[in-house]
């Protein structure tokens, strides 16, 4: 134990998970039983007072698979860590990549069920980071992708950590030979059809042979882009803030006021705001040329990752493709009782007036394609009708929500088209709207 405490590994390695976790913190190790996380899982049972668990994780794609799981229980059982099996299925379809598809099922598993406390810990280290950049350079990535493996990042409801990355593997060898630690070697990390495999059986040793340092250089690099992207990414923000508007657009004009750089650093933040992936450079250059400096007197829009990115009185919009289904309802009330109806996205909330508690009304809640052409209505503060498609036009409501929008009957008569405006009825002085919400 004195040996351990002492050791170089140990001590940098306590170091570093300082800087990325309170002591507090419940950890769970990453266990697949290969050298990084069976190091890992040693340098943490050496450590006092640490609430820590381990997770393997079962694919099935290895005939050794059963073997990795019950080595991981007994290594666990020898140090006094709490081990947890899961075992996943991969359904592969048509074209998809079963390294990806395991890598998902994998993170699925460890991060069920975390909390703000939890850290998920992985033993990635420099190698692995020296092979993500190379990665990264093959796909013509730019600074997000070439700072590599970040130290920590939020993960579900947690975090995920990387405490070895200032190791190597060759360091993270000898610590196991000098403890005699046992570990499982993947028969498919043999593969070179895998690129990651390519690098690191043909590639990396040609590199290590001419520049011995070149995973610490390498991984210096990564930092430095992670500083670089950091700093980006606070300008980001606040740009995002300055042209993000109450209806989650962005204003035009203001996008245009920004350089070609930053607008694009904006667009790219709100497809992650809506939890999408970065639109690719040629087709952050379509949201712009297409939709954003198309004519004046256009309704464009293009196609992307399930949504359609269109452009609305100088605003520019992500709309889903997904068709919501709007169903009318009636509702039989006695005004006794306050009324609320809660449907979707539609939250309505009526009172009647003393006086008329006793009455009994019947509630619609409908929607345009309900309504019979050329339907109109006398806004309250107004002193004629207007017919719907003008009251759309006056209240800018985008082109995309007018089906969507729910509109409320009493007893035959509108009385509100929910959250645009109320109507003049004879039920005006019977009834009171306490609340109505429709999230657009």
């Amino acid at each position: 134990m004195e040996e351990v405490n002492n050791h170089d590994v140990f001590i940098a390695f306590k170091a570093q998970l300082a800087l990325l976790a309170p002591t507090q913190a419940q950890f769970k190790i990453a266990l697949s039983g290969g050298l990084d996380s069976m190091v890992l899982l040693h340098l943490f049972s050496r450590l006092e007072n640490c609430n820590v668990v381990a997770q393997h994780i079962h694919h099935g794609l290895s005939p050794y698979a059963d073997d990795w799981a019950e080595q991981c229980r007994i290594t666990c059982a020898s140090l006094g860590i709490p081990f947890i099996f899961s075992k996943v299925t991969l359904d592969k379809k048509n074209g998809e990549s079963l390294e990806a598809l395991a890598r998902d099922k994998r993170y699925q598993a460890l991060t069920h069920a975390m909390s703000k406390d939890h850290y998920l810990v992985t033993g990635h280290h420099q190698d692995d980071q020296l092979e993500t950049v190379l990665l990264a350079l093959k796909r013509g990535a730019g600074l997000t992708g070439l700072q590599g493996i970040v130290g920590k990042q939020c993960l579900s409801m947690g975090y995920l950590v990387r405490p070895l990355l200032d190791f190597s593997r060759e360091q993270l060898s000898n610590y196991a030979q000098q403890f005699s630690l046992t570990w499982v070697e993947d028969e498919s990390n043999q593969d070179q059809q895998f690129d990651r495999n390519f690098i690191r059986q043909s590639i990396t040793p040609l590199l290590k042979a001419r520049w011995p340092a070149i995973t610490k250089t390498v991984a210096r690099s990564a930092i430095h882009c992670q500083s670089q992207q950091q700093l980006i990414d606070e300008i980001t923000v606040d740009d995002f803030k300055s042209c993000n508007s109450k209806l989650k657009s962005l204003r035009i004009q203001l996008l245009k006021n920004l350089s070609q750089v930053r607008r694009c650093n904006v667009i790219r933040h709100w497809f992650k705001q809506n939890g999408l992936t970065y639109p690719s450079t040629k087709q952050l250059a379509a949201i712009w040329q297409d939709v954003v400096i198309a004519q004046q007197d256009a309704m464009p829009q293009i196609s992307l990752q399930g949504y359609n990115v269109c452009r609305y009185r100088d605003e520019l919009y992500l709309v889903s493709k997904n068709k919501v289904t709007c169903e009318a309802q009636r509702v039989s009330w006695h005004a006794t009782n306050p009324l609320k109806i809660k449907a979707g996205d539609f939250r309505f909330h009526i009172n009647a007036e003393s006086g008329y508690l006793d009455e009994r009304y019947q509630v619609d809640i409908c929607f345009r394609s309900d309504l019979p052409k050329g339907f109109s209505c006398r806004p309250i503060g107004r002193d004629k009708k207007r017919t719907i498609k003008k009251l759309f036009h006056e209240h800018h409501l985008a082109p995309w929500l007018r089906d969507r929008l729910p509109f409320v009957f009493i007893n035959g008569e509108l009385v509100e088209a929910t959250s645009l405006f109320q109507c003049e009825s004879v039920y005006s002085k019977q009834l009171r709207i306490c609340s109505s919400k429709w999230k657009a």
